[in-house]
């Protein structure tokens, strides 16, 4: 009976194998989808602060809009975005003009 003691023990060795080769990869996705999640959370936060951001440019420019002084450099960020919108205007004209031709 030893060739059937040698078989048992060396399929016992490989299911205890296979069982600890199946736990770690089951570790290792539940690691992989918490840092996921806690990376969408971090995207959600950086977002929020880009949303942030263009409120603060919005209030700039209606400040600015309405005759007050910020800063140098914001009050001409603030006349290029103006330009800008005086393009956006006319181009907008521009597709009108055609649509009724």
């Amino acid at each position: 009976m030893p060739l059937m003691d040698d078989i048992s023990k060396g399929l016992k060795k490989g299911v205890e194998g296979a069982e600890k080769g199946l736990k770690q990869v089951g570790e290792k996705a539940s690691d992989t989808v918490k840092t996921y999640e806690i990376q969408q959370e971090i995207d959600k936060l950086e977002s929020d602060i880009e949303i942030l951001k263009m409120e603060i440019g919005d209030k700039a420019v209606e400040l600015i809009a309405k005759g007050n002084t910020l800063d140098p450099e914001i009050d001409e960020l603030v006349i290029k975005i103006e330009g800008i919108k005086a393009k956006i205007v006319g181009k907008q004209v521009k597709i009108e003009e055609i649509k009724n031709d």
